[in-house]
């Protein structure tokens, strides 16, 4: 819009109500002078209009920056809330692993405590199998000595001693 022109209205309309109050029309004087006025406030209201436009653009793109910064933020805190899903799923797999890891870990010591067992009674065993010929000449002579003549009775003391040692051992036990 061509503020110059409304500006050479104003000043024409305000020369006109000077020409009128040589006449002597008051009304038409007031009229011209009201008319100019309103002319001159609305081509206030137009500069600051005017400056209000200039910076628009800058408002406009800083709004569309905004905007792009929301959707950002929306798409971050979506990130933000499946990570601390993926995190309280963890630390779920976590705690459970936890109780898994203590499970093997007594399990492993009881499997340490059973090959220890295992080791001694292999031990025991093969210090029997080594001392059996001793002790069978033992009571071999011991059953010469004494006229043992029954042999299950001989070995009584040897099975109940192999017994005593190794109860789980199928193979010393008497048949």
């Amino acid at each position: 819009m061509n503020t110059d022109t409304l500006e050479e209205l104003c000043s024409t309309l305000e020369r006109q109500a000077a020409i009128f109050e040589i006449c002597g029309e008051t009304i038409d004087v007031d009229l011209h002078l009201k008319a100019s006025a309103g002319l001159r406030e609305a081509l206030a209201e137009i500069q600051r209009l005017r400056s209000d436009a200039a910076v628009l653009p800058e408002v406009l793109a800083e709004i569309e920056r905004l905007r792009c910064n929301a959707d950002l933020h929306l798409k971050t805190s979506d990130a933000l809330r499946d990570a601390l899903a993926e995190i309280e799923r963890l630390r779920c797999n976590a705690d459970l692993h936890l109780k898994t890891s203590d499970a093997l870990r007594d399990a492993l010591a009881e499997i340490e405590r059973l090959r220890c067992n295992a080791d001694l009674h292999l031990k025991t065993n093969a210090e029997i199998e080594r001392l059996r010929p001793e002790a069978d000449a033992e009571l071999h002579r011991g059953k010469v000595d004494h006229g043992m003549s029954n042999p299950a009775t001989t070995f009584w003391a040897i099975d109940w001693f192999l017994k005593l040692l190794d109860p789980y051992n199928k193979k010393n036990k008497p048949k």
